[in-house]
């Protein structure tokens, strides 16, 4: 991509450290796949920027458009290990965002994490569609990482996964009370307990963050609407979250058993990963 282009979107990848890692191999196929649903897209309008510590085990600069971004940043140190893979994911993100903007102003950016996979379709949707300051990515798939049948439907992506939006540039670093204990802030007991009862709203006491700059997904459109912006949803199933991963965020937080409700509920979703699901999130 030449640096007259302006790209319809970019992909920020965050990259866990190989020192957080027990399986390196598994993080960089991963990262190898997710990659190669990108690459998968229908519109060649996008740029990905990955950012981590140390580089996979294979080369990301194969096209022009895709690069590897080395940072030196310190990995953060929480007495939550959650929450400092949390606040380590956001500063590759802040690095990664930084750079593309500089490098090619793109007119949308969207958190990727590096072991989910994006419709073939989006990035032509937003070539053709996107004019909304944001989109949320509510309809998506669940898929436990291997299995070659059968995935889940979601129209909640947004409450498990972090690839679920997709903001327009020039709202991404609009400031507001945005973090919350997810990253790490301390709150009074009064905020705790509002934050526990309610899962979408803005927490009272939270800290100052952009639009971009924050984990607490189920809230993104409390915050849209605090800066004066409708965040509109995406119309089709757009991501893969791949469940499984013993070193994601996500995994650390799944505790319980499921209820009898839960597995009829699961049970109602599983479908079968068709010729054509596989193709259009390049799992084939």
């Amino acid at each position: 991509m030449n640096s007259y282009s302006r790209p319809r979107v970019v992909f920020l990848i965050p990259f866990a450290s190989r020192r957080t890692k027990s399986r390196w191999d598994i993080a960089c196929a991963d990262l190898r796949q997710t990659l190669k649903s990108v690459h998968n897209s229908t519109s060649e309008s996008y740029c990905v920027v990955v950012a981590g510590h140390e580089p996979p085990d294979f080369n990301i600069e194969t096209k022009a458009k895709a690069c590897f971004l080395s940072v030196d940043h310190d990995i953060p140190r929480h007495q939550n290990a959650v929450v400092s893979g949390r606040l380590d994911k956001l500063a590759k993100i802040a690095a990664a965002w930084n750079y593309a903007k500089s490098t090619w102003n793109p007119h949308y950016l969207m958190k990727l994490d590096a072991d989910d996979l994006i419709s073939s379709r989006l990035v032509q949707w937003l070539e053709n569609f996107g004019r909304e300051p944001g989109y949320l990515i509510k309809h998506g798939w669940l898929w436990q990482s291997g299995t070659r049948y059968l995935l889940q439907f979601t129209e909640y992506l947004d409450r498990v996964c972090a690839s679920c939006l997709i903001i327009r540039s020039d709202v991404a670093d609009q400031e507001g009370p945005f973090l919350t204990e997810v990253e790490g802030i301390q709150l009074n007991e009064a905020s705790l307990n509002f934050a526990a009862s309610d899962h979408y709203s803005l927490v009272p006491g939270s800290g100052t963050s952009t639009l971009l700059l924050n984990d607490s997904h189920q809230r993104y459109a409390a915050q849209f609407a605090y800066l004066g912006h409708k965040l509109s949803t995406l119309p089709f199933r757009a991501v893969i979250y791949r469940k499984g991963n013993p070193d994601s965020n996500s995994a650390a937080l799944e505790t319980g058993r499921p209820s009898l409700r839960m597995i009829l509920g699961t049970i109602r979703r599983t479908k079968l990963m068709t010729t054509t699901l596989k193709r259009e999130f390049a799992l084939k």
